[in-house]
């Protein structure tokens, strides 16, 4: 099995020196921070809900962060229910 060159592995930059893991950690956040408020300040503004028949008035961000927390929670029962039966057909 041939070795990569001193220098040249996944934990080290084309430099030799080693990157920072709590570097790299806060420059995501920095990033992903960053992300986020542009996303809440481009959707800042009024939006009308009607639903059945309750009408209401909400800044789209929120609407948005409902959705997104309605769908994570929508997937994360149907994954599990696919577990169990697989789980279960598995034993019999």
């Amino acid at each position: 099995m041939v070795d990569a060159p001193e220098g040249y592995g996944p934990e080290k930059t084309t430099s030799g020196r080693r990157l920072n893991p709590r570097a790299t950690r806060l420059l995501a956040l920095v990033v992903v921070a960053g992300l986020v408020v542009a996303l809440v300040i481009q959707n800042s503004q009024q939006v009308t809900i009607r639903f059945l028949f309750i009408t209401g008035h909400l800044a789209l961000i929120w609407v948005l962060v409902a959705c997104l927390v309605i769908g994570a929670a929508f997937g994360f029962v149907s994954g599990r229910r696919v577990r169990r039966r697989r789980r279960s057909a598995a034993s019999d």
